[in-house]
């Protein structure tokens, strides 16, 4: 791996770091809560909408996981509005991880040569939309699969086109637990 894309991925490492430890000590965990974003999306209308979808954004990009925001709009909506909206922000969070992590680090893992990395980026490339929507369907918006897309030779029109077809089945899997296990899911927020 080339100098210049080492000193990327460390720029990158370096500012990851920052939004999680911005996402966590500051006052703006308070935006991320339960009852926040609750109140928020309940009593703003469509304004709430736009604001939970920047939300999540920020907070995925803070590391947060995607199923916590998902599982409160779920408890707003438990219809075909939040999982339209469930969808159309989970994607959009997605987009803007990718293209967060591309913009400051590239493709770096594409310089690899070593074997058995280079065996596993070639599967990849001969697969892309496959290999996207298997590894949304068992990892979902996961920050790590969301890194290692992006760094990875991967174009982003397959990066986006394997993630919008893997994003169903997920949102109903989220949603289902939601509604079927609410009780168990609220005593996981204390």
């Amino acid at each position: 791996m080339s100098r210049k894309s080492l000193i990327r991925i460390i720029v990158l490492l370096v500012l990851t770091l920052a939004l999680m430890y911005v996402g966590r000590h500051s006052g703006m965990n308070r935006y991320f809560g339960l009852e926040y974003l609750t109140q928020t999306i309940k009593h703003t209308g469509s304004f709430g909408l736009i604001m939970f979808t920047i939300v999540y954004i920020i907070g995925t990009l803070m590391n947060i996981p995607g199923m916590i925001f998902l599982f409160i709009l779920f408890l707003v909506y438990d219809d075909v509005v939040g999982l339209s909206v469930g969808y159309i922000s989970t994607l959009l969070s997605m987009i803007a991880h990718f293209q967060f992590t591309r913009s400051i680090a590239g493709n770096p893992f594409g310089e690899i040569q070593q074997p058995f990395i280079r065996k596993q980026l070639n599967n990849l490339m001969a697969r892309p939309i496959q290999t996207t929507v298997v590894l949304r369907l068992v990892l979902f918006i996961s920050p790590p699969v969301n890194y290692a897309l992006a760094l990875s030779p991967l174009k982003f029109k397959h990066f986006l086109i394997g993630s919008m077809l893997a994003m169903p089945f997920n949102l109903a899997a989220n949603y289902l637990l939601t509604i079927y296990a609410k009780d168990w899911m609220m005593s996981c927020f204390g």
